[in-house]
């Protein structure tokens, strides 16, 4: 984050006694983001002040006496999934319609109409009573016993909401019982689009990593640490507003030049990050599973990123991902080279390619893939980047191309035309709809392209009379027929199932490879599968979806390691995942793997195996559970 760039306000109990400057803050806000903690709660609350209805299926984690541990997480009172609070019920409501439609539908069905809302007095002075002793109604209005555990990296809260005011932020903290400090940042950037950004500090935290500063670091120490952790250029250091502004800091100073923060500085902290990394992956001690991905700088370079993941030691249930490298991705770069460049790596890192399970990859390089595949190794493709490569094909044909290319040159002129956008606005407040909802695509995500539809077509009705206040209108190339009106109902109702799909995986914090089957499974013998009620074009996007994936799943190899994954994944032991017939050959398979097993124990101990095959069988299906 740029604290030159923003008005910064202290808010909390001793916050205004500590006198940090900006570079301390953010020396403090790296390592607290890279602390985890863990939280053991022994109920879920909710506070009197959250009023949502679907607050009713969620609480915050808290102890046995009601006192919140964190609200950086919510948890789930039907399935105990964990879900960061944003300050708003609209992740809430999704999980509740991604898993839990039925109570969703009930509760909704069974909600009397909202009262009309207070004002920002009556909330306070509302607030004022819960908090004072003897007040109206008790702390919480819903309390759920409930024991479990929560982990959050860093106990810090980022709240980048621009529908909440920070009038309404402040009344919010008040209600807690939480000592926090909180850094508000106001104002407008680049990066931040008008948006207000609250971070959260729990005050003990921040007071230890006060406590706890080296006064050794030097400046040239803090700035390269913000070159690095903002993703600067290190030309920043030449401009005068940053100059003057670390000048205003600590005066006087002396600021590195941009040749030693390049040459000497970074390459310094790279180093010693990357022993720390070596070090961790040196003691991996069972299979590790690696992964391939294929991406785009801004100024549109293609890079290729190379991770390994793998159990913590420590713990069966902790999945650990360290980034090992990045490499430039150049035109005339052929299988062998690549071919080189991965066996460097893996000597590098130590990988023992007999250790890796599978290969994630999410590119379709055929060098890479070459370069990868005749090592021997299973190469499993990435669902995201699949569905990414599936959705673009429909994307991409021509009159979904027209249809989109309306849809953009549509929302641009309502963003420049103030009478349009105004028009816009009203509409949606007599619709109920969520203002600004209708926003430009970002074509390389899917997923935006899909919104940018979806809300498209929730404003159908209204979006001839909005554009009707542009002057210079071109409806030939800003206004949707009504045929065209069709297809984009069609390609929205084939695609929300590979949304819920993209929400599925998003809420697991690190997606076993057993999931891929069940999911592939859904969608391809329910979600698309050709019902008499599709239109042409609905049955032509399902058959197109359809080929295209199966054919990215179609190796054997690749379809024996997922069966395995899901067989040995308890959680779909009772869910349809796969024929019978491949139900039999993965039995099969994993008979042969099971024996193989015994032998090797037994060839390790020098005595007859005392446990029984059944038990080994359990260990084993533990030793192949897939960590990719």
């Amino acid at each position: 984050m740029d604290f030159a760039t923003h008005g910064i306000h202290f808010a909390g109990k001793e916050a205004a006694e500590c006198n940090m400057d900006q570079q301390k803050m953010q020396m403090m806000l790296a390592r607290m983001m890279e602390e985890k903690h863990t939280f053991t709660y022994k109920k879920l609350v909710v506070p009197m002040s959250m009023r949502s209805i679907y607050w009713k299926y969620f609480g915050f984690p808290a102890t046995d006496d009601g006192d919140i541990l964190t609200k950086v997480k919510i948890v789930c009172i039907l399935c105990k999934t964990q879900i960061a609070y944003n300050r708003n019920t609209s992740n809430l409501r999704m999980h509740l319609q991604n898993k839990h439609a039925h109570e969703l539908l009930e509760l909704e069905a069974n909600t009397p109409p909202r009262r009309p809302s207070m004002d920002a007095k009556e909330k306070r002075l509302h607030k004022k009573a819960l908090k004072s002793p003897g007040g109206i109604g008790p702390p919480h209005i819903y309390t759920t016993a409930a024991d479990g555990t929560v982990q959050i990296e860093g106990d810090i809260q980022f709240i980048t909401d621009p529908n909440i005011s920070l009038q309404n932020f402040e009344d919010e903290e008040s209600s807690s019982n939480q000592n926090n400090v909180r850094v508000v940042l106001k104002g407008s950037s680049p990066g931040l689009s008008n948006q207000n950004v609250a971070i959260i500090l729990p005050e003990d935290n921040i007071n230890n990593h006060l406590h706890g500063m080296m006064d050794g670091k030097t400046i040239s120490d803090a700035i390269a640490e913000f070159v690095i952790l903002d993703l600067q250029l290190p030309d920043v250091v030449e401009g005068r507003g940053f100059q003057r502004l670390i000048a205003t800091l600590r005066s006087p100073c002396e600021i590195p030049s941009k040749t030693k923060l390049e040459e000497e500085l970074i390459p310094k902290i790279y180093d010693s990050f990357k022993e720390a990394v070596q070090s961790n992956v040196a003691c991996i001690p069972g299979e590790v599973g690696l992964s391939v991905e294929e991406w785009y700088s801004g100024n549109g370079e293609v890079f290729i990123t190379l991770a390994v993941h793998y159990q913590h030691q420590s713990t069966e249930t902790l999945m650990e991902t360290k980034v090992l490298s990045t490499i430039h991705c150049s035109c005339d770069m052929d299988t062998a080279q690549w071919s080189l460049t991965f066996d460097n790596l893996f000597m590098e890192w130590d990988i023992k390619l007999e250790h890796v399970t599978a290969v994630v990859v999410a590119t379709t390089r055929p060098e890479v893939i070459r370069a990868l595949s005749d090592k021997d190794l299973t190469l499993v493709p990435c669902l995201v980047h699949s569905l990414q490569l599936c959705t673009g094909a429909c994307f991409e044909q021509p009159d979904v191309a027209t249809i989109l290319n309306k849809c953009r040159t549509s929302i641009g002129l309502i963003a420049r035309n103030n009478a349009a956008a105004t028009a816009l606005r009203i509409q949606e407040q007599m619709m109920q709809l969520e203002e600004n909802g209708l926003k430009m695509d970002y074509p390389r995500v899917w997923t935006s392209t899909y919104t940018m539809l979806e809300q498209f077509l929730v404003r159908k009705n209204v979006m001839a009379s909005v554009l009707d206040n542009v002057e210079t209108l071109d409806r030939d190339t800003s206004t949707l027929t009504d045929d065209e009106w069709k297809v984009v109902e069609d390609l929205v109702m084939v695609l929300e199932p590979f949304k819920v799909t993209i929400m599925t995986l998003s809420e697991e914090k690190t997606p076993l490879i057993s999931l891929l089957k069940p999911l592939l499974w859904q969608l391809n013998s329910s979600h698309l599968k050709v019902k008499e009620a599709d239109s042409e074009t609905a049955r032509a996007f399902k058959e197109a979806l359809s080929e295209s994936l199966s054919d990215r799943y179609s190796d054997t190899a690749v379809n024996l390691l997922l069966q395995t994954a899901t067989t040995l994944d308890p959680r779909f032991k009772l869910l349809p995942y796969a024929s019978e017939e491949d139900k039999n050959i993965i039995s099969t398979s994993m008979k042969q793997m099971l024996i193989k097993f015994i032998e090797e124990e037994r060839g390790k101990n020098s005595g007859p195996v005392e446990e029984s095959p059944n038990k080994k069988s359990r260990l084993s299906g533990k030793k192949c559970r897939d960590e990719v």
